[in-house]
């Protein structure tokens, strides 16, 4: 099975010029910037640094680096190749902004590539490692937009503001969903520059976004890809149409871009999504259209109450000290106050319902 690295072993050695940008490519620039480029890549647009040189001075900065327990472990070797690369190498980067802050629960980051036909390409980073990051995401079940949605917005203009050429924006999982919002939301000089939207995997919206006319006006310039089993990107809504990858892995895993199989410069596309993630959608959706705003919140900030009870930022702490975050997970949980053990325990009565329905409908498809 041929994934992206490979790709960049067989096509690496032909320029933009000599063969165009495509669907992988798009994918290789929305992964490159789940990189910590912090005090590498400049933070404004005005200076910028060659991907090359970026690589060196990240393998200086951060030798020893791991992306967590979700985060593919390969993206460091990605970089590699591509900076390796005659299709990449001459690429720039700027603009690398990353902000994590717990107290308003957010979780961005940003990198803009200047391709050598002066487009800009703006990627936006998916969930990273860190809780916060991920409570976040589950924030946007409730409200929208959530604070990496607005930054997005900002990003999105003060690039659009410092470049005239074309925009493509992208990115992977969350980053995806930003691309799309940001390209839907910002100022209408900006999205006039945008040429396309690449959204891997990402989670949709809420109805209120669905039905802006922002939003709207730009599904014609989205494309959305996703695994067959995808659980991320069925989340929430979508309106724009999505193309089905086949991947190697299973369920939840693959969201992991690396289990992508292509064949030369395209994704090896399937007709439809399987039936697992068809269960997932129906009973995600069904469950969250049967408890309201302040329902879902109140579950959501139970469950974050719960990890941030273990001191622990990221995934990898909780992985690394299993026992001692479950053990301190379930003494919190059995410490709740009456009215939030209420409230929880409804909130999973109504997911169990749903994912009975769910299957229901499921044996009577099949």
């Amino acid at each position: 099975m041929a994934n992206i690295l490979d790709y960049l072993d067989w096509r690496g050695d032909l320029t933009l010029a000599e063969r165009g940008f495509n669907e992988v490519d798009n994918l290789l620039m929305a992964e490159l910037c789940f990189l910590d480029f912090s005090g590498i890549v400049p933070a404004d647009f005005s200076a910028s640094v060659s991907l090359p040189e970026a690589m060196q001075k990240y393998d200086a900065a951060r030798p020893q680096e791991t992306m967590g327990v979700l985060v593919p472990e390969q993206i460091p070797e990605l970089g590699h190749k591509m900076a390796a690369s005659r299709r990449f190498s001459d690429l720039t980067l700027c603009a690398y902004v990353s902000r994590t802050d717990e107290e308003t629960q957010t979780q961005f980051s940003a990198l803009t590539a200047l391709l050598p036909d002066k487009t800009a390409y703006i990627a936006f980073r998916g969930t990273d490692d860190t809780i916060v990051g991920w409570k976040e995401d589950f924030n946007m079940c409730f409200v929208c937009p959530v604070p990496a949605q607005s930054n997005a917005v900002d990003y999105l203009n003060r690039i659009a503001a410092s470049n005239g050429g074309d925009i493509t924006v992208g990115g992977h999982s969350k980053g995806g969903n930003l691309a799309v919002y940001a390209s839907a939301f910002c100022e209408q000089a900006a999205r006039r520059r945008i040429t396309h939207i690449y959204n891997y995997d990402g989670p949709g919206f809420t109805e209120d976004v669905l039905n802006s006319d922002s939003y709207k006006s730009i599904c014609v310039l989205v494309n959305t890809f996703v695994p067959q089993s995808s659980v991320v990107g069925m989340l929430l809504g979508h309106e724009e149409k999505y193309t089905i990858i086949h991947s190697t892995e299973s369920g939840i895993m693959q969201h992991d871009i690396y289990s992508w199989e292509l064949l030369c410069d395209k994704f090896t596309y399937l007709e439809k999504v399987n039936n697992s993630s068809m269960f997932i959608d129906f009973t995600l959706k069904h469950w969250l259209a049967g408890m309201d705003n302040r329902q879902r919140e109140q579950f959501v900030d139970t469950v974050y109450a719960v990890m941030q009870d273990t001191n622990a930022k990221t995934l990898r702490d909780i992985s690394d000290n299993w026992f001692v975050c479950v053990k301190t997970m379930l003494r919190s949980l059995k410490n709740m106050d009456e009215d939030t053990r209420k409230s929880v325990s409804h909130a999973l009565r109504l997911l169990l319902h749903s994912a009975k329905i769910g299957l229901a409908q499921m044996m009577q498809n099949k």
